[in-house]
């Protein structure tokens, strides 16, 4: 197993993105803020860097040479600088402009479904370089469906860059002729202020997301609840506008954010009301009690810094200290490109949009989501069920896809599969920057509807996801099952990297937010009080999921009590295998690599790599398997290598050709709440047995190369209490693990144990 480097961005793909990060992502910036400072678009022009409008028309008018024929043989072109009124051609540089391409893609897709009325085979629409500027959501429907076999596929024009923004300028920036009430006197000589119309969540400037004005943290007291919290003196003031002033926090637990709209503010008693409710009720954090969990945002006395800004709807003023000197954009849209089947939500049956296809295009400037009164949350409200929160969402699809794209610097998510969706394809794209998760697989909710499956997301590159909701996944795959989900790198992420999820057995009889609005009550049997995982395991569709060399790291950045990869609530059949899980380094200290949890069950665990990961490794509960992975260096400090926890008896569990590496003397194998009750269950003669006792346990390796003896001693007491009876107490042997590399050398004593070596080469990003 050859040694990787810590983070691979060096594919082809990787690379040309990288270059354009950032550069091209405001399109053409009308003007600056006549600051005294000299203006960063022109030396950005001079230094021949991306941020110039010459730049984009560049791209959008290529010359043909430069691609063969082939490459640039399409049905309809798109161009920037086209018109709705030509008939979608591709000009040629000789052109007298009388006819040419299409300016929108609206008008592509329209163009598409009469030429299709007659046109039996596959249809291609190339959309050129620049940036095309969105003010309505362009809706895909079954009208756009590809014949049989036959495919629709809108794409970029070879080597240039096509992008797709909601951003909408704002250039009237004036100096304040007048000081706002409570904008604090540091800030007078630097905010501007523009007129603006609407609400709105997010801003962007060249840099991407720009940071609402936000107050000091404090901890709430313990009698908040879900729709009121105490605040301390003077933090906040009633106003005429306090719709638009928001709660910012983490409700009683460390793995959940929750943005919240005030609808009162008690000045004198310092109590607030939301008009939507928390997640949990509004106290401090239930494992962080000195944690500041909670701030203001979006109240002008607390704009004192570069970069905030503060919207004032009623007044329709929009208030910002600037970071640079380049344009400044208000998202219009949340959702960019949606394509929508024909769905019977309560019925049984949904009709798709098949064979639909995108590549090449990047989407950004997004607005951020709100929760609102009626939403269905998903497990712990981390996203909600069948919400436009991201820039393209497949509603009802099949055989369609998405590759290659670039989502980049938006407040909401980058892509959703959701409710009716099989066979799909999201496969080497980049997504960043996002204020929500990067990739959502988001079924029915528990019932007998069971349509989300079989799709495919691989290679794509995920990284700095949760920009806003901190909680949101870089992948996610809620009541959806028998996708396959591999070859993906997911990095710098706050909380988890992927998620597998459904819906934990207690919930059937919880009719609140999260999860419960989501189950179809009208398709299930009346249910017994006291269930057990049997009586519904049949509506769990997160089943038979294969997550399978992926890359994770630098996961767990901010919050606590989560993981590289978890399963929870979700059905049987799931496996996750050769993973590359590494560098979960952040000091929260509640975090592993890999965890099943709420009641999961019928979980392969097998052949990742664990290494160099804060607190634990591999967290297990019931009959999870634990086959053939190596965790090595848990650190500061660690709780254990292999964690077995409480939920019931650990009966047809396997913890079987493991490797436990510890490089340091401060190392614990194999960690285990103490006996009690619910937590151990007797052999036949009467003695208790710890949780990995209960489990099949052998043929594993413990070994400490700071302190040897620590195996041998945990090695005893695994067979004093009968397991681990062919297990060793030696060194691996691997090749390099001062430096990460783990390959096994050919006398390695695994291999006689049957420890299969891991290939890491296989595993990450792949040049395809």
């Amino acid at each position: 197993m050859k040694r990787q480097p810590t983070v691979r961005l060096a594919t082809s793909r990787q690379c040309v993105y990288a270059a354009n990060t950032r550069s091209v992502s405001m399109g053409a910036p009308p003007g600056k803020f006549g600051h005294p400072r000299r203006s960063r678009l022109r030396l950005a022009v001079k230094r021949g860097t991306l941020h110039s409008a010459a730049f984009l028309l560049l791209l959008t008018l290529l010359p043909a040479s430069l691609c063969t024929a082939a490459d640039t043989d399409a049905n309809f072109y798109v161009s920037p600088v086209g018109s709705d009124a030509w008939s979608g051609t591709l000009a040629q540089p000789n052109d007298t402009k009388t006819d040419g391409p299409f300016a929108t893609l609206t008008r592509a897709r329209d163009a598409v479904r009469v030429l299709r009325a007659n046109h039996p085979g596959n249809v291609v629409v190339l959309v050129r370089g620049g940036t095309y500027r969105l003010s309505e959501t362009v809706v895909f429907g079954m009208k756009d469906s590809g014949h049989d076999d036959a495919t629709v596929t809108y794409a970029a024009y070879p080597d240039e860059t096509p992008i797709f923004s909601s951003g909408r300028f704002v250039d009237d920036w004036k100096p304040l002729s007048t000081t706002p009430p409570g904008l604090p006197a540091k800030s007078l000589r630097y905010v501007r202020v523009a007129d603006v119309s609407g609400r709105f969540h997010a801003l962007f400037d060249s840099a991407g997301l720009l940071p609402r004005a936000r107050s000091k943290g404090f901890i709430p007291p313990e009698d908040g609840s879900r729709n009121e919290f105490h605040f301390p003196a003077g933090r906040l003031k009633n106003r005429a506008n306090i719709g638009d002033v928001e709660v910012v926090l983490r409700p009683h637990h460390a793995w959940i954010v929750n943005l919240l709209p005030l609808k009162s503010v008690d000045e004198r008693r310092r109590i607030a009301t939301t008009s939507v409710a928390a997640t949990y009720a509004i106290k401090q954090l239930h494992f962080l009690k000195q944690t500041e969990s909670c701030w203001i945002e979006n109240a002008l006395e607390d704009l004192d810094e570069p970069g905030e800004w503060a919207l004032n709807s009623q007044e329709g003023k929009l208030y910002l200290w600037p970071r640079n000197d380049s344009a400044v954009l208000v998202p219009q849209l949340t959702e960019l490109i949606r394509v929508e089947g024909e769905i019977d939500s309560n019925g049984p049956t949904d009709r798709p949009v098949r064979n639909l296809h995108f590549r090449g295009l990047t989407f950004t400037h997004g607005d951020r989501y709100s929760i609102v009164a009626g939403d269905a949350g998903l497990q712990h409200d981390w996203d909600l069920h069948d919400k436009a929160n991201s820039l393209v969402r497949l509603r009802g699809t099949e055989n369609c896809s998405i590759k290659n794209c670039r989502f980049t610097d938006s407040g909401s998510g980058a892509i959703r599969v959701d409710l009716y969706g099989q066979r799909n394809t999201i496969s080497g794209n980049t997504i960043e920057q996002m204020g929500g998760a990067g990739i959502l697989l988001c079924g029915y909710g528990p019932g007998t509807k069971d349509v989300n499956r079989g799709n495919t997301v691989h290679n794509n590159h995920i990284h700095h996801v949760g920009r806003i909701y901190s909680h949101s996944p870089g992948i996610m795959v809620w009541q959806s099952g028998e996708n396959r989900i591999h070859n993906n790198l997911v990095h710098h992420t706050p909380y988890t990297g992927i998620i597998l999820s459904g819906c934990v057995t207690d919930f059937f009889h919880r009719n609140g937010r999260e999860v419960g609005r989501t189950i179809r009550r009208h398709e299930l049997p009346p249910l017994p009080r006291r269930l057990a995982r049997e009586d519904v395991l049949a509506y769990l569709h997160t089943h038979d999921n294969v997550i399978e060399y992926n890359e994770v790291h630098h996961a767990m950045e901010l919050l606590g009590d989560g993981n590289a990869i978890y399963v929870r609530g979700a059905g049987d059949g799931n496996i996750i295998r050769r993973n590359y899980i590494h560098h979960l380094v952040a000091p929260m200290k509640m975090q592993a690599a890999i965890r099943t949890d709420g009641g999961q069950q019928g979980t392969l665990i097998a052949e990742n790599l664990i290494y160099h990961c804060t607190s634990q490794g591999i967290l297990l509960k019931l009959n999870n398997r634990c086959e053939n992975n190596i965790v090595a260096d848990v650190i500061a400090p660690p709780r254990g290598y292999y964690l077995a926890l409480r939920e019931g008896p650990l009966t047809g569990a396997t913890i079987q050709r493991n490797i436990f590496y510890s490089s340091s003397a401060e190392c614990t194998f194999i960690d285990e709440l103490p006996a009690g009750r619910g937590r151990t269950t007797e052999d036949r003669r009467g003695r208790k047995l710890a949780m990995s006792h209960q489990a099949d346990t052998d043929n594993n390796i413990y070994f400490c190369a700071a302190k040897p003896e620590l195996g041998t001693q945990m090695l005893e007491q695994q067979q004093q209490a009968g397991v681990d009876s062919h297990s060793l107490a030696v060194d691996p042997l691997f090749v390099d693990p001062a430096n990460g590399d783990f390959r096994l050398r050919p006398n390695s004593p695994a291999l006689k144990l049957g420890i299969v070596p891991l290939d890491l080469s296989k595993v990450g990003l792949q040049n395809e």
